[in-house]
């Protein structure tokens, strides 16, 4: 759009660009909004109806029948702006509360995100059109203008929002200070609008010369100070309870057993640290309550957890694990992690026979329970995990041994496996890996793009011959997800078996609703895949690890009903990868189920 004179406003020119600028904005705000939703929501059921929401923004800025001068939209936009934080937690705390991973984000996105997208818009559905010289006329612009603006304003922002994601900058700025400070632009462009005098439009065309400040001119810029002064005084109350990113200094809930240790927003999202107190009235000992554990959050999804406190027991009452600060730590609060290391029981190679497993990779850190079990057993381990901030966790509250550079690679694992295949390809010394422990799962889905065959097929370079790899899917054990997954696995590999991590027996009439994880264990080895019995040494004095190891042949699931009759279209590549698709109705169940594993308050303090 050309530049324009602002309508309501003689004289008063925009400066070329600005239905540019406010574009920038618009998607800020939308970024802002989602990153500020995540962490209630997951990011499947925020995404879901987002763009329904902003295309009715667009919509009401173009469609309303109001004549409201820009002046006063800019007011309106500073006004929503400025209840935004409190706005956006408290509707979002409350429709989460319904259970209903549609609905509720529907509702909040309604309440919250729509009437701010259109005053934006507005500003420039509003713009006048060059062809208007006087600048003086109160009519609207035509709706076929206003709903082209609002389409380009549309197309501008869901394409520009996901780019401030790359702003690492904004990691260190909180939702409530974007919001507000965008607030304060606005009204201070208001300010601006409705005291400053204005100079006669003709006197601009001609290039008269510019008239002296007139005395008036004291009194807006007086205002201004004023109103500076008051907002950023007061704007504290603006603020949402969102806790400070990266948080300073361990936080103690006020009325519930709940500290959070550290709060950090990072490459995927939130990464928090959080601990469940016991209650004054536990004594010690096991019980079927959710408390006395350590987890590691990614926005509104568990990475894993250990016990702790009067929960943490050991086989023969060992000396447990502890943390960095030297806190004694139990056994993981998800088995999944523990089933991995059944890696180092296959016994079909004669690699695996001898016992000696001398390199490990982690793809995927989590709070690191098998990277950590690798180095007890005496297997150097590697690390390509994606977020530093988890790696920081794993490392301060977890337990998990500090890695050199050498052995720690906090980048992308695809495009890591694409260097470490050249690498080898090119002659460069780089020890293969006897076992490969890939788990991308996160906030009920994987990334699409570390599981094609691709992939696969990078990743077995870097692989001994004989060696194992464990990949770790949580879905339906029967459905198209798990179905492309194992075809793919088999196509590169093989050679695979599967295994589930539940404590019970799973009837199969559950194989297509129940969320369940699931374990692959994959070699280019031609020989069978086979497991030895485990061992008490195989236990690491872990009750857990007991457990899983000990029943493992009990837990396997049929791999031909995980694959189906095997068909090349269910083959996942780089050009022909649903997955991501596919997860995304998995995302709103598996956001269901994290609000059953623990309470509302876990979720809604960070």
């Amino acid at each position: 759009m050309p530049s324009a004179w602002l309508g309501g406003f003689p004289g008063v020119v925009f400066p070329l660009g600005i239905d540019s600028v406010v574009i920038i904005a618009l998607s800020l705000v939308l970024f802002v909004y989602e990153r500020a939703l995540v962490p209630l929501y997951g990011s499947a059921p925020s995404a879901y109806t987002l763009n329904s929401a902003v295309i009715c923004a667009a919509f009401l800025a173009g469609a309303h029948p109001l004549k409201v001068s820009q002046a006063r939209t800019v007011l309106f936009a500073g006004v929503v702006l400025s209840v935004a934080p409190l706005a956006t937690y408290w509707v979002a705390v409350w429709t989460s509360r319904w259970r209903s991973p549609i609905l509720g984000p529907l509702t909040t996105h309604f309440i919250v995100l729509v009437p701010l997208l259109s005053a934006l818009t507005t500003l420039v559905a509003e713009i006048k059109l060059v062809g208007n010289p006087r600048g003086r006329s109160l009519a609207r612009n035509s709706i076929s203008h206003r709903f082209l603006a609002g389409f380009v304003c549309f197309g501008g922002t869901v394409g520009l929002a996901p780019l401030w994601a790359k702003v690492s900058l904004l990691n260190n700025v909180s939702e409530s200070q974007i919001f507000l400070g965008l607030a304060a632009a606005f009204f201070n462009i208001w300010i601006g609008l409705v005291q400053i005098p204005r100079r006669p439009v003709e006197a601009q065309r001609k290039k008269k010369a510019v008239l002296p400040p007139s005395p008036g001119f004291l009194k807006p810029s007086l205002l201004l100070a004023i109103f500076n002064i008051l907002w950023w005084t007061g704007h504290g109350l603006l603020i949402s309870p969102v806790l400070q990113h990266p948080l300073p200094q361990p936080y103690t809930h006020p009325t519930f057993p709940l500290r959070i240790h550290s709060s950090v927003q990072s490459t995927t999202g939130l990464i928090v640290v959080g601990e469940a107190l016991p209650p004054p009235s536990y004594e010690g000992g096991p019980d079927q309550e959710m408390h006395s554990l350590r987890y590691l959050r990614a926005s509104h999804s568990l990475l894993g957890g250990v016990w702790m406190g009067g929960k943490v027991a050991t086989l023969d009452d060992a000396a447990p694990w502890v943390d960095s600060y030297g806190t004694e730590l139990g056994d993981s609060i998800y088995s999944t992690f523990v089933l991995q290391e059944a890696a180092r029981l296959v016994n079909s190679s004669v690699k695996g026979a001898s016992g000696h497993w001398d390199r490990a990779l982690i793809i995927g850190l989590g709070v690191g329970i098998s990277a950590t079990a690798f180095g007890r057993h005496g297997i150097t381990t590697t690390i390509v995990e994606i977020d530093p901030a988890v790696y920081d966790a794993a490392r301060l509250f977890f337990g998990l041994p500090e890695h050199t550079s050498e052995n720690l690679f906090l980048e992308d694992a695809r495009s890591w496996a694409v260097m470490r295949r050249s690498h080898i390809e090119n002659g460069a010394r780089n020890d293969l890996f006897d076992i490969i422990v890939h788990d991308c799962f996160s906030g009920g889905g994987v990334p699409e793009h570390i599981f094609t065959l691709e992939f696969w097929d990078d990743l077995k370079v870097t692989l001994n011959p004989e060696g194992v790899l464990a990949v770790n899917f949580a879905g339906m054990i029967i459905s198209e997800s798990s179905r492309m997954i194992s075809q793919t696995l088999l196509k590169s590999f093989g050679n695979c078996r599967a295994f589930h991590d539940s404590q019970t027996i799973i009837p199969e009439e559950k194989y297509e609703t129940e969320l369940i994880n699931l374990v692959f264990f994959c070699s280019p080895d031609t020989n069978p895949l086979t497991f030895r019995k485990a061992r008490r040494s195989d236990y690491l004095d872990s009750y857990l690890r007991e457990h899983v190891l000990s029943t493992l042949p009990h837990r396997e699931v049929s791999f031909e009903l995980l694959t189906g009759q095997l068909d090349d279209t269910f083959i996942l590549t780089d050009t022909r990868n649903p997955l991501g698709k596919l997860q995304n109705a998995q995302g709103h169940h598996h956001w269901s189920l994290m609000r059953e594993v623990l309470p509302d308050i876990f979720w809604e303090t960070y």
